[in-house]
């Protein structure tokens, strides 16, 4: 049987044994919205749980747009045009709108990727930054919440008189789904904010993964978070995974983005009849901009309510990494030291490390399963560096890896993994 797994921007075929299968999950493609601009514009005119935008700012006002980075396929232009045109519309003068972009812990855009983002249009009629994460002089201190972390909040964008918040929801395998609250937390939050959300014991809670938002408590976190800021508005969309615009939801940070996941849930939760020895998962551009963010796809069978992996299978994971490892310390982390001495740290917070909650999912991964990656050959060596099984083929992997189990594996494919929360029947 040929199947087609998505390889960078292009896709790579691969002969699997029909009998072998027991199942191709991929999402479902949702109906394309039609007049973006409009449909944008209606949402921002009747959102939900609060008053219209326009009623929300002043012709005085300044406020703070946060939009996601290049390692999110998230339409940015086409989500800020209709947004900009009610704020000028409004008499918001361009200096009094300020454009953030929430790295998180990512890496700065260059003005060229601004540019490639937004527009130049945009870029040299308004106020354009990167989060700096790392600089305390940009952070103000918000006190702590419930769950003890320490609130490090980007000055400009608590300054503001309203924070509009755009982005995308999908699958999240920490805080259920992407989208929502986590423009603020991590997105234009401190390190040590983003670490003590993301520390071992949030991330090792049995709510804590895909599709999960209830009891969950890195999302539950970032929700209280909201509670420490003025008014807030978001403008969400949901992709299929062919990236076409499905839905879009405005309005009320928690109620407009529980409308979103709800309709998402229709298109990326699969039932699986049962657990699988081989997993091989796909990781479409952009999400494989670095191993980093392929961890979405490794993660994608076992961070869920109950894996879809028995004890001990395989996953493979394909993807180009174009920017490497990560940002990072997670290469240095995995090359010098044993993998089971570091889980230890972790889970006693000894670990100093920016990359703590990478290597724990990858951790908690590679202590329970074989992680094999497929990627660029220009690569080889830093993987292995990490003890990594490593291909420059897809099919050579998978053939590999079969012969391990004598021709007596089950095996899951999904194509598009970082866009898929799979469940046992």
């Amino acid at each position: 049987m040929i199947v087609e797994i998505p390889y960078g921007k292009e896709k790579e075929k691969i002969q699997l044994p029909q009998e072998r299968i027991i199942d191709i999950l991929e999402p479902l493609a949702g109906e394309e919205v039609e007049n973006l601009n409009e449909v944008i514009k209606e949402s921002l005119q009747e959102p939900v749980g609060c008053p219209p935008l326009k009623e929300l700012i002043k012709i005085d006002s300044k406020i703070v747009i946060i939009i996601d980075d290049i390692t999110r396929p998230t339409p940015t232009r086409k989500i800020l045009l209709p947004v900009l045109e009610v704020l000028e519309e409004k008499g918001v003068l361009p200096g009094n709108i300020r454009i953030i972009i929430a790295l998180g812990k990512h890496r700065k855009m260059t003005r060229k990727e601004q540019e490639d983002l937004l527009g130049r249009d945009i870029c040299e009629r308004y106020i354009v930054e990167n989060h700096e994460a790392r600089n305390p002089d940009s952070l103000i201190d918000l006190g702590r919440t419930s769950f003890g972390t320490p609130v490090k909040l980007n000055k400009q964008v608590y300054q503001a008189d309203l924070r509009i918040l755009t982005g995308l929801i999908k699958p999240h395998n920490l805080a259920g789904y992407s989208g929502g609250g986590k423009s603020i937390l991590p997105g234009v939050c401190g390190l040590e904010t983003v670490n003590s959300n993301h520390g071992f014991r949030s991330t090792a809670h049995p709510r804590s993964g895909l599709g999960m938002i209830k009891g969950n408590p890195i999302r539950e976190d970032i929700e209280e978070v909201l509670g420490l800021i003025g008014p807030s508005f978001i403008v969400n969309v949901v992709l299929d995974y062919r990236e076409r615009i499905c839905q879009v939801v405005a309005g009320d940070v928690i109620e407009a983005h529980r409308v979103g996941v709800r309709f998402l849930d229709r298109l990326v939760k699969r039932k699986v009849s049962m657990p699988a020895d081989i997993c091989i998962c796909g990781t479409p551009h952009p999400v494989d901009l670095s191993f980093y963010q392929m961890l979405n796809s490794v993660g994608a069978p076992y961070r869920l309510a109950k894996p879809i992996i028995n004890p001990g299978g395989t996953i493979i994971v394909a993807g180009k990494a174009v920017e490497g490892i990560s940002d990072g310390d997670f290469y240095e982390k995995l090359k010098n030291n044993d993998r089971r001495d570091l889980w230890n740290k972790l889970e006693q917070e000894t670990l100093e490390s920016e990359d703590r909650q990478a290597l724990q999912v990858f951790l908690q991964g590679a202590l329970n399963y074989k992680i094999v990656v497929v990627s660029e050959s220009e690569h080889e060596q830093l993987f292995r560096d990490m003890g990594i099984d490593f291909f420059s083929d897809l099919q050579l992997a998978v053939e590999q890896v079969m012969k391990d189990y004598r021709n007596k594996e089950n095996i899951i494919v999904m194509p598009y993994a970082p866009y898929l929360i799979p469940h046992l029947k």
